[in-house]
């Protein structure tokens, strides 16, 4: 019974992703509720990264992108096992979004705003004791908007130039990410899982004044790694830390996970 409530615990950090842009924290890569379990949970994430982006100017300023691309994520989320082997969660939350000006600009910094993802993971093989390999899929959507009184400023080395006077800032963006790993159950309080995935992500960013422009913003199918732990701290209710890198950003996370 008891290991059977750690295995409930390692959805600890799934769906990280309720509002994240660039790499976001995914959770174990394989079901971890059987069929007709149900859990709750809470967590906050954050993330880092340098992304492209691409407009009107594109192919003119040389290296365009947007450096520092952060995230502060803060989400509720319910999982359900559909069957032993299928779980499906949801996630919902709030998110700031933020990056560099080029120079001495001022910097985006966007308000809290709504977000939400879909994840479904599936075991793949389960040795029946300590170890399960899956695979994960994972959805997540979100917008963040500021608003920007420049002097003549710009973003991404000047492939986002700003004239003088207010500008509005919206910020859309999606991002889909494919996990495949184990997940080690180590004794009956500790889990370990991560393993390899692959990331992408499109957004629009569009700038107002007097006029409109429409940015788009951009990582493609990208590689990276991921590794996470679970703490079973007693009373059915688990804690576990994550952390995910690829070759232009990185994402970390905590949160709780309670069954229902």
């Amino acid at each position: 019974m008891r290991q059977k409530k750690v295995w409930l615990g390692i959805l600890v950090i799934g769906m990280f992703g309720s509002a994240a842009m660039a790499v976001a924290p995914m959770g174990p890569p394989v079901a971890t509720l059987g069929e007709g379990q149900a859990a709750f949970g809470l967590g906050y994430a954050y993330s880092n990264a340098d992304v492209e982006v691409s407009g009107p100017l594109t192919g003119l300023t040389g290296d365009a992108e947007l450096d520092n691309f952060t995230n502060n994520m803060y989400y509720g989320c319910i999982a359900y096992g559909i069957s032993d082997e299928w779980n499906v969660c949801v996630a919902a939350g709030a998110a700031d979004a933020a990056f560099d000006a080029d120079g001495s600009g001022k910097d985006f910094d966007g308000d809290t705003d709504f977000g939400f993802a879909v994840q479904a993971t599936r075991t793949l093989y389960d040795n029946g004791s300590d170890t399960k390999w899956g695979t994960l899929f994972q959805y997540s959507r979100g917008q963040s908007s500021d608003t920007i009184q420049s002097a003549g400023q710009s973003f991404g080395h000047d492939a986002i130039p700003l004239g003088s006077g207010n500008y509005d800032l919206d910020l859309d963006w999606y991002e889909v990410q494919l996990a495949l790993g184990p997940a080690v159950q180590v004794n009956p309080d500790l889990c370990i899982y991560g393993g390899p995935f692959l990331h992408f992500l499109e957004g629009d960013l569009s700038v107002k004044n007097a006029t409109q422009d429409e940015y788009e913003l951009q990582q493609l199918w990208e590689l990276g790694g991921y590794i996470g732990a679970v703490i079973n701290i007693g009373a059915n209710a688990s804690v576990g830390l994550e952390f995910l890198y690829t070759g232009d950003g990185w994402g970390a996370g905590v949160g709780a996970m309670f069954p229902m």
